[in-house]
């Protein structure tokens, strides 16, 4: 019986996540997986099942960073978004949180097709939902917060992948995103 080698297997996910972030999940192929790890195709399935276990080890750290997200503010002590310092808080931690997962995330956006990572999205809206009626409870309906929180997690995505590359755009462009949406979002309506 041949030992695995721990610097094959993160060969393969290095692989993988390329490959995954070039063409999704459903035209991943594990031979391009394969070569860019300078292995077989049946040496990968020694370490992973199939595709769907090597995209899930790809992607679960990134899930489980998402998935901390949904208690930024109680480790904040933030309870409104008052003013530029707070929306800058809260996305410093967002992205140092995300930063080590900007491909996995990406690949969970707009990559997943086909699995139960294409849920992301929901997730998120359902966060954003969550904050707003804990921060402004009772003022607004949940059809608005529904829209809103779509709206807005939409936004996310497109600087997300016009700037997959930039953490630092990133940040910058979520900054303003936040303080759009949200800034005295109680005291904007009729």
């Amino acid at each position: 019986m041949q030992v695995l080698k721990e610097s094959v297997k993160k060969a393969i996910l290095t692989g993988a996540v390329q490959e995954f972030f070039e063409n999704g999940y459903q035209n991943a192929n594990m031979r391009r997986i394969a070569d860019s790890a300078n292995i077989t195709v049946g040496n990968i399935y020694r370490y992973f099942d199939n595709k769907e276990d090597l995209f899930n080890a790809v992607l679960q750290p990134a899930k489980r960073a998402i998935d901390d997200l949904e208690s930024f503010d109680k480790k904040l002590h933030i309870t409104h978004i008052e003013n530029q310092k707070e929306a800058i808080q809260i996305v410093t931690y967002v992205i140092n949180v995300l930063r080590p997962y900007t491909k996995e995330i990406f690949i969970m956006i707009f990559n997943s097709n086909g699995t139960h990572y294409q849920q992301v999205k929901s997730q998120l809206e359902s966060l954003v939902i969550t904050k707003v009626k804990e921060y402004s409870p009772g003022v607004f309906s949940d059809y608005l917060l529904k829209v809103v929180a779509s709206s807005f997690i939409q936004a996310l995505f497109v600087v997300f992948k016009d700037n997959v590359n930039d953490i630092k755009k990133i940040q910058e462009i979520i900054i303003q995103l936040i303080v759009f949406f949200f800034r005295d979002v109680q005291n904007r309506l009729f």
